[in-house]
């Protein structure tokens, strides 16, 4: 469950747990769904049990943390991405575990996308957060936006992230870019895939760029910029044929 990942935007992907509730539009085609229905890992559904991961995948990241160290230079870590770390379902316990397990990677930085945000405040009212643990929404649309990105900025946290992956409509983050640290976006992939216009892709770019926010732009998913079906491959990784790869650059850790 734990891997050297294809997610282009971090170096690692590790999951403490697998299973999830479906929640908001974003969800609808979730792949994390299909693929542990597939491999029969654990149920995505309501007072589903979830399912954790083993002592060994448990391990992984602090063999990451050591590479990181030896080789002089920080990675980055998704997860988990067959789950929501603030999950409501998922036991307290579970959670203090994984919390400590970032604090003991101190040359890791962790990405935890939430689509429950709320959970992720109340978690943090009474507890640090690490400066390697980057909080991060999922925001599809802008009632998710609007709903969630008010409670990712109350989280005390060094780095706050957005992620518009599957985009599915137009977003306006003007009154929340002063607190995001980290924009990432993308079109949906899987055989029910939605397009996105290429023009609100454009519209986060100019946005971030104004706010002098960094943005990556991930992928076209299965539509390509002329909102065709053609497939992933296909359809690529450029906006207006330029990668747009940027992301935080932190200055110190101290």
């Amino acid at each position: 469950m734990a891997e050297q990942t294809k997610i282009e935007w971090v170096d690692h992907t590790f999951n403490p747990w697998i299973g999830c509730t479906r929640v908001s539009p974003a969800c609808d085609n979730c792949y994390a769904a299909a693929m542990s229905h597939r491999r029969k890992w654990a149920r995505f559904e309501p007072r589903a049990p979830r399912r954790r991961t083993a002592p060994g995948n448990w391990q992984q990241p602090l063999r990451w943390n050591r590479k990181a160290e030896a080789a002089g230079r920080r990675a980055k870590v998704f997860g988990p991405s067959l789950a929501d770390p603030f999950d409501a379902e998922v036991s307290p316990e579970w959670r203090e575990d994984y919390l400590r397990l970032i604090k003991a990677t101190p040359n890791l930085d962790w990405i935890l996308l939430t689509k429950r945000p709320l959970v992720a405040r109340k978690f943090f009212a009474n507890r640090k957060v690490p400066d390697n643990l980057w909080p991060g929404i999922t925001a599809e649309n802008q009632a998710m936006l609007d709903l969630r990105a008010p409670h990712l900025l109350a989280i005390a946290a060094r780095v706050h992230v957005v992620s518009a992956e599957p985009l599915l409509e137009a977003l306006e983050l003007d009154r929340y870019l002063p607190g995001i640290d980290w924009v990432i976006a993308g079109g949906e992939s899987g055989p029910r895939a939605r397009p996105s216009n290429p023009d609100w892709f454009r519209s986060l770019r100019a946005q971030c760029a104004a706010a002098g926010v960094p943005m990556f732009f991930k992928q076209w998913g299965e539509h390509g910029q002329d909102m065709r079906k053609v497939g992933r491959r296909l359809a690529g990784k450029l906006l207006d044929g330029e990668a747009l790869r940027d992301a935080p650059v932190l200055s110190s850790r101290a």
